[in-house]
């Protein structure tokens, strides 16, 4: 290496096209609501469920390429089973004069799931019309389609960034007819016409469970074990639950549409259940995982399923958040992200792992990976541990782009 070139891993992670698979500029975007054209505060080693890690500024420092950008319509259980949310119930915000809490009732909590999905849609391609009309040096993009998507990507290291939509927590289907009915045709007919209408909107892909049970798939536990502090609910969720008679028709649907299932946070039976229905006729996601060899909770993808998802051409996105990779808590993950990669790439193959970060999903990342920016400490890792140009290329985004290119059913 001279003096004036840059270290191989950087060249390297500046030539590749990296795809994050999930993360949540949206919903801080909406709880915070201003632009994401710039830094705001240094990132906080500590847990810190209020932080801003993926504004675009750092997603251009991290050399960050398309990022499924995941709208998640927050449960309304949760305003009761976690304290600190309780201030969002109605009944507490009319005694404090803050308008801003008002503005997230009327936007987040208050409209059926469904408009509160649309609501976050809204709000992110607002962010992405900031910031592109600050001349930021890096534009972002909306993808609404592969044929956008690949337009965008071809422009090589001088292309936006392409921003794609998707949806965490099929609960974000349910409009006012789920609200007030129990009738399952009436039901399952609300769930399919909004399903059409976020294809339509250029949604690629739907995580089907996520905290709480919707009408589609039950989850797993989903909280790790430092929030139980604050947390008030259930400690158990039946994992031999799958998915509802609705849920089968909607993952059916979304096979012929081509919007791509995303299996995480299903319990293992509802999981089965997918991968019976699916087949191998689209690619399969678990969008923001660990594996169950290195971690043995219910919410991490066994080997049998590490196979079954990569003979669907699918693949898994690793989280970024240490208590889903290694058994116990630990605050430096870059070690347990390379372990769990190569678990993936020595049960299914290089092209079944890419990444998924989780980032401001209310998640605590590892200290030493902990926003987009510090992305290449990922690359310098895996090419320290003698993985190949080509495989790491894959690993971070090539993987992702086959996937969506293979599953995702909006050309235009």
């Amino acid at each position: 290496m001279t003096p004036d070139r840059p270290p191989e891993w950087k060249e390297l992670h500046e030539q590749a096209t990296l795809v994050d698979l999930h993360a949540h500029p949206a919903l801080a975007a909406m709880i915070f609501h201003r632009t994401f054209a710039g830094r705001y505060r240094a990132i906080s080693r500590a847990f810190n469920p209020f932080s801003v890690r993926t504004n675009f500024i750092r997603l251009a420092e991290g050399a960050v390429d398309v990022l499924l950008s995941v709208a998640y319509p927050p449960e309304k259980q949760i305003l009761d089973d976690i304290s600190v949310f309780g201030v969002l119930r109605l009944k507490h915000l009319r005694y404090i004069p803050w308008p801003p809490l008002w503005r997230i009732w009327r936007q987040a909590i208050q409209p059926p799931y469904f408009q509160v999905a649309n609501n976050l849609l809204n709000e992110i391609e607002y962010q992405v019309k900031a910031h592109n009309q600050l001349r930021n040096k890096r534009r972002v993009e909306i993808a609404a389609s592969i044929r956008q998507l690949d337009e965008i990507v071809k422009q090589g290291k001088d292309a936006p960034i392409a921003l794609i939509h998707a949806l965490e927590g099929a609960h974000g289907l349910e409009g006012e007819v789920c609200r007030v009915s129990d009738n399952e045709k009436d039901i399952t007919d609300e769930l399919l016409a909004n399903l059409d209408r976020l294809f339509q909107r250029g949604v690629a892909y739907i995580t089907l469970a996520h905290f709480y049970a919707n009408r589609v798939a039950p989850p797993v536990f989903p909280f790790p074990e430092y929030t139980l502090n604050f947390y008030a609910g259930p400690l158990w969720r039946d994992l031999t639950l799958s998915l509802t008679p609705a849920g089968e028709k909607v993952v059916e649907e979304m096979v012929g549409k081509g919007m791509i299932v995303d299996v995480t946070h299903c319990t293992p039976t509802a999981r089965r259940r997918v991968y019976d229905i699916v087949g191998k006729r689209r690619p399969i996601l678990a969008t923001h995982v660990g594996v169950y060899e290195i971690n043995p909770s219910p919410f991490n993808l066994t080997d049998w399923e590490i196979r079954r998802i990569a003979e669907t051409g699918g693949m898994l996105g690793v989280i970024f958040m240490n208590h889903w990779l290694v058994p116990h808590e630990a605050k430096l993950g870059i070690s347990y992200l390379a372990r769990t990669i190569e678990h993936s790439v020595n049960v299914a193959g290089v092209e079944s792992v890419g990444i998924g970060t989780d980032f401001d999903g209310f998640t605590d990342p590892p200290d030493d990976l902990k926003e987009p920016g510090e992305l290449p400490r990922l690359t310098e890792r895996l090419l320290a541990e003698r993985y190949s140009h080509a495989d790491i290329m894959k690993i971070l985004g090539g993987n992702a782009l086959r996937v969506l290119r293979q599953g995702w059913g909006k050309r235009d």
